[in-house]
């Protein structure tokens, strides 16, 4: 059995991605969609910016989760405009981050690979990446739209319980990037070691300012310039989820549901800030719990 290697940074993560990825065609049970994906993954590597998230930031984006998609099935569900790629073409990754495949070995560390569909639908495409299986395809999402569009990347045969890991990933991306979005909350500092960013420019052809660690913008100063400058925000952060509320036809963002009646859908907003604490909710998903 292959010993498992726990990777120190999204640096090292990257680079054994890249290099596995050729070998897919290796693997045992392969199929020709496995090699396309392999192939697809290679490249963007070669153009990607990678975001290597801090454990607390994480956490939150399972609290997030669950706020926001908690009880929701995939027609009830309208992405945000914050839920935008913050670059082209991102990967994500925390230290730590297993997932376990029926039928495969456990605990094996994996990131998310998400780029804009080539072809211009508008649609952001969502991978699962890692040196031990190579790349598989979770589902798409679209934001800016009036209607709920998310497309899981079910095939014939999927049951329900592996569809519904499907659309978990996709949506967990989502929430990723709706964090990332918000300047105000996260900073961004170089991830892995100098040396590390060299020896893999040198190696993949990465640009150094690729890598991004993504922590919380918090801190005595941050906390004490908010309180002197927007009182308003002193509260922990916490999210406001989206829903839809009774409107007029013709309204801004309006849409006939099944009842006959119209609805105006109303974007979920961020309140507060991390500098005063994260307000928790319960009963989260955790990222990678199966697939």
């Amino acid at each position: 059995m292959t010993k498992v290697r726990e990777p120190s940074s999204i640096v090292e993560m990257a680079e054994l991605c890249r290099l596995a990825q050729p070998l897919v065609k290796y693997m045992e049970g392969v199929t020709q969609d496995d090699i396309d994906n392999a192939e697809d993954v290679l490249d963007a590597l070669g153009a990607c910016d990678f975001y290597q998230l801090d454990d607390s930031v994480v956490r939150a984006v399972d609290q997030v989760y669950e706020q926001t998609y908690g009880g929701k099935t995939t027609d009830e569900i309208i992405l945000d405009a914050d839920c935008r790629l913050p670059s082209n073409i991102c990967a994500f990754w925390s230290p730590g981050s297993k997932i376990s495949f029926t039928g495969r070995a456990s605990n094996l560390p994996f990131m998310y690979l998400a780029f804009a569909d080539p072809d211009g639908s508008g649609k952001n495409l969502v991978f699962l990446i890692s040196p031990y299986f190579g790349a598989v395809f979770m589902g798409s999402y679209q934001v800016g739209v009036e209607q709920p569009i998310l497309i899981s990347g079910y095939t014939a045969g999927m049951d329900e319980t592996q569809q519904q890991v499907h659309t978990m990933n996709v949506l967990t991306v989502a929430t990723m990037c709706s964090l990332l979005n918000q300047p105000s909350f996260t900073k961004r500092e170089p991830a892995g070691s100098r040396q590390e960013r060299r020896a893999a420019k040198r190696s993949g052809g990465y640009t150094t300012d690729a890598w991004h660690k993504i922590t919380w913008n918090i801190g005595e100063e941050v906390k004490a310039k908010l309180t002197r400058d927007e009182p308003v925000r002193c509260m922990p952060l916490h999210y406001t989820r989206g829903h839809w509320r009774k409107a007029e036809e013709g309204w801004k963002n309006t849409t006939q549901r099944k009842d006959g009646l119209w609805y105006q859908w109303i974007e979920g907003f961020w309140s507060g800030h991390p500098a005063f604490g994260i307000k928790k909710s319960y009963h989260a998903p955790k990222m990678g719990d199966a697939a």
